[in-house]
């Protein structure tokens, strides 16, 4: 009986310490709301409502996203003028997300609240220090 409840305590505590992992995100949201060409998801994740970080480290709205392909998923989320556009495709996951912003594309790389949180999503450009290194594709394979 104490042999059990001790594998029982190991399994538990096994348990905890990978779900924990499971929520280590490589920057916050915070950070990503004082990075400029930062987009972050607010709202309700069923709303696709997203805004943006202005080079002036303001957020600014964008208008709810569209689903500009209905075969794909092409979503395209714009500023209320039309000068700044988030882009990205979707079927389980986010794809591709890009930041224009006038004639500049901007790559983003994209995390959300996790497993804890409310599991909104937060992107920096990829460029960002804070971004983790992303494997390099090989081109040998075709």
């Amino acid at each position: 009986m104490r042999r059990g409840r001790i594998i029982g305590f190991a399994l538990l505590a096994l348990l905890t310490l990978t779900a924990a992992s499971c929520d280590e995100r490589p920057f916050t949201r915070d950070y990503a709301r004082s990075v400029p060409n930062s987009v972050i998801q607010v709202g309700e994740k069923r709303d696709r409502t997203w805004e943006y970080v202005d080079r002036d480290g303001e957020s600014k709205k964008l208008n709810s996203c569209e689903d500009v392909s209905p075969w794909n998923g092409a979503y395209s989320c714009k500023s209320p003028d039309g000068a700044v556009e988030l882009s990205y495709s979707s079927s389980k996951r986010m794809r591709n997300p890009t930041l224009h912003v006038g004639g500049e594309q901007v790559p983003l790389y994209c995390t959300n609240e996790g497993f804890w949180g409310d599991g909104l999503r937060f992107c920096l450009p990829a460029a960002d220090s804070a971004v983790p290194p992303q494997p390099v594709p090989r081109r040998d394979k075709s």
